[in-house]
């Protein structure tokens, strides 16, 4: 039986020959591959690197492109006809000022060997020239691969902490927006204003931060949600110190909670983010059993009187509204963001909405009320807007979920686009 050394080197020669084969067709020929150290090429982050990196390529070097894995790991061979040596410039550019830049390889090929790039590589764990590091044998596997590892998970947790801090942002300062919180209004919350939505959301941060970790390390799925639940209980706690016991974000924990955290777990698992309301399925399969206990909530009564399942049964689903909102959402501006949230106060189940509407009957007909709004122009959602101030109506849950699909629509997801899962 072959050695893995041996499997690798004969990977390496199919690549070769698939270069040359590419080289017939086009000028340049780019590969997009993983550096990682040590014999086994195929762990997660050969994939994520490998994915990421990719994306980054710009449009015009990308006339034709194709994936490959092998036992010396995961990778894309590209082709384009521009010139070589203009391509590879480029491409030194990436990989120098991106963060996680030295752990890729863009290699271009002129049809007779990589093009060099001139100068010498840093170490991964040092400032010293890699080529020395190695043959001095400075650094163990353990500790390059340590530092691998940390490095892309923290952008990556970065990065992700971001895209929220921004998507909450996105959905508070929108206005009008039908008795919820903005820059401008209070709106129908008198105890709320924008300066204490602004503390709530910073007091939460931390805590989605650590559910993304939950998801980055957590090998069995089936533990994640009881595993997150406990953080997002202490993100309500800190939260209520902030804001004097205000409930201004306990929906969003909750619900953008799950998401955050199931994202982490796909893309460190190189699962296709499509998947991922697939995955979040069966992370809270067990989640309606919640209404099944002794509960005096009003959630709780909203189920047993009209079988609304509310926020849990929209995650119990994989998030269907949103996915629908995905639709809705075209770009991030103003008027996009207005019509995405009106679809979900006419399409999803909010308790806040049928707590503040005072029956089942007044709350049917708002939510009918803003389906009939769909399309209407913005002078006549602005009135909506000062109908739902006087009745003091509000639809916090239907706003944690235009957050959820702002977070969708900054990392990508678009309806009706299928993304590849690489990993084979």
């Amino acid at each position: 039986m072959a050695k893995i050394q041996d499997k690798i080197l004969i990977s390496r020669e199919l690549k070769y020959q698939e270069m040359q084969f590419l080289k017939m067709s086009f000028k340049s020929v780019i590969s997009v591959k993983a550096n990682i150290p040590g014999e086994n090429k195929q762990v997660n982050i050969s994939y994520l690197l490998t994915n990421h990196f990719k994306k980054l390529i710009p449009l015009d070097m990308v006339l034709y492109s194709e994936y490959y894995d092998g036992y010396d790991g995961p990778y894309f061979l590209i082709g384009n006809n521009l010139e070589p040596k203009e391509v590879k410039m480029r491409l030194i550019a990436i990989e120098d000022h991106h963060e996680l830049g030295r752990f890729i390889d863009l290699d271009v090929f002129d049809g007779n060997k990589m093009i060099s790039r001139g100068k010498m590589r840093k170490c991964f764990v040092c400032e010293r020239d890699a080529f020395f590091c190695i043959r001095e044998n400075r650094h163990s596997l353990e500790e390059i691969q340590k530092i691998i590892n940390d490095k892309v998970y923290n952008y990556f947790s970065r990065v992700t902490i971001e895209i929220v801090n921004d998507s909450i942002m996105h959905e508070l300062n929108l206005h009008p927006k039908f008795g919820l919180v903005t820059p401008y209004s209070s709106g129908s919350h008198p105890d709320m204003n924008y300066e204490l939505m602004v503390k709530a959301k910073d007091s939460i941060l931390p805590f989605f931060k650590k559910m993304f970790s939950v998801g980055w390390s957590t090998e069995d799925p089936q533990t994640l949600f009881a595993s997150i639940r406990k953080i997002g209980l202490n993100a309500e706690k800190e939260m209520n110190k902030v804001t004097d016991g205000v409930n201004a974000y306990k929906g969003l924990i909750f619900n953008l909670g799950i998401l955050v955290t199931a994202y982490s777990y796909v893309l460190y698992n190189n699962v296709s983010i499509e998947n991922v309301f697939q995955f979040i399925k069966k992370m809270t399969s067990e989640l309606l059993m919640d209404y099944e206990k002794p509960d005096t909530s009003f959630g709780s009564k909203a189920y047993h009187l009209y079988g609304l399942t509310g926020a849990r049964g929209e995650a119990y689903d994989g998030f269907p509204t949103v996915q629908k909102a995905l639709d809705y959402l075209l770009d991030l501006s103003n008027e996009s963001k207005l019509r995405t949230l009106v679809y979900l106060i006419s399409a999803s189940q909010d308790t806040v909405l049928l707590k503040r509407a005072g029956s089942i009957e007044d709350y049917r007909s708002v939510k009918q009320l803003f389906k009939n709004s769909l399309k209407n122009n913005l002078v006549d959602l602005e009135e909506l807007n000062q109908l739902c101030i006087q009745k003091k109506l509000s639809f916090g849950g239907s706003a944690d979920l235009l957050i959820m699909t702002l977070f969708l629509k900054k990392i990508g997801l678009k309806s009706n686009i299928h993304l590849q899962d690489h990993k084979q």
